[in-house]
């Protein structure tokens, strides 16, 4: 994502800090027609991998998905798919995904997709 998409999406995005500095990072985007939301962007510093902190804010996103109404959350993803099937996350088709969200697949990319109640 750009810098300026992520400046005028600010607001999807919760941080790990650690001594003023971003060291993790992932976003909840809500369809709240279709009571669900994309969490992405899940990332850690290459310095702090391995400490769950990808686990923490996704469990936090879950109770923000939670707490807009939401039932359920889904992610794409073309590397860590073993990651989300381990967090609950079942594998489903793209045609699964809100309607908005499927006019926006990248086919080329051939993301995964993956859903989990809340």
């Amino acid at each position: 994502r750009s810098r300026e998409l992520l400046e005028t999406e600010i607001r999807q995005f919760r941080l790990l800090e650690r001594d003023r500095r971003i060291i993790a990072c992932a976003a909840l985007y809500p369809f709240a027609e279709e009571g669900c939301g994309e969490i992405a962007c899940i990332v850690s510093h290459p310095d702090y991998r391995g400490g769950r902190r990808g686990q923490r804010l996704l469990i936090e996103l879950e109770q923000e998905a939670r707490r807009q109404g939401l039932d359920r959350v889904f992610v794409l993803t073309t590397q860590t798919a073993h990651w989300f099937i381990e967090q609950g996350f079942v594998e489903r088709s793209r045609d699964a995904l809100p309607n908005r969200k499927q006019a926006l697949y990248n086919l080329q990319r051939n993301s995964k997709v993956f859903f989990k109640a809340l």
